[in-house]
């Protein structure tokens, strides 16, 4: 009987000792998930100054012609802008 108890004692030991490694390496990634998303936080911030940077950086561009003729062609009417697939199609037929 004292074999079994012996094998039993044992058991606990190494139950209390894998619960205690187990409780230590969760700390760690509780910590390491910490930091993370606190680096992640950071990151999004530095993107989004960078956004917000890049976004006045084009507001300064002066407009070029092709872009004149885009708004232009963008205020048009649909059916005014694109004519030449319906062309493509009466000569198909």
């Amino acid at each position: 009987m004292i074999p079994e108890f012996n094998s039993l004692s044992e058991k606990v030991s190494r139950l209390a000792l894998l619960a205690q490694t187990l409780r230590q390496e969760n700390a760690d990634l509780r910590l390491h998930l910490s930091s993370l998303n606190n680096d992640k936080e950071a990151l999004a911030k530095r993107m989004d100054e960078a956004h917000r940077r890049i976004a006045a950086l084009l507001e300064t561009l002066p407009e070029t012609e092709s872009d004149a003729q885009l708004d232009a062609a963008s205020d048009l009417e649909p059916d005014m802008v694109s004519e030449e697939p319906e062309l493509a199609e009466e000569k198909a037929v």
